[in-house]
């Protein structure tokens, strides 16, 4: 999960720099690993998990984003506490929450 907290760092780190360049690129490599994570099964998706309670928002709102599709209960607890943080992390779980409950969000 190294690479993957790695990437979420850099995304959060990238999107308040205003780089959305390298935002974008570490949304690739975020996508990517979660979906070799998908491919190995449910329990590769778990190793996800400690990740949840993560000391940077950033990863803790990615890695609750993905758990949405293994452990929702999981996921929507950390988005919701999460959804009223000032910044680019409160809008993002705001976003993905609303797009959970519409049914409409599609995972990478």
């Amino acid at each position: 999960m190294a690479m993957y907290r790695a990437a979420a760092v850099a995304y959060g780190r990238a999107l308040v720099a205003a780089n959305h360049r390298e935002a974008n690129r570490q949304y690739d490599a975020i996508a990517s690993i979660y979906r070799e994570l998908r491919r190995r099964g449910p329990d590769a998706q778990k190793r996800l998990t400690p990740l949840l309670t993560d000391e940077d928002a950033a990863v803790a709102c990615w890695a609750a984003a993905h758990a949405l599709e293994f452990a929702p209960d999981l996921g929507v607890t950390v988005l919701r506490a999460l959804a009223p943080q000032r910044g680019f992390v409160g809008l993002d779980a705001l976003m993905v929450l609303e797009q959970w409950q519409a049914g409409a969000l599609k995972f990478p």
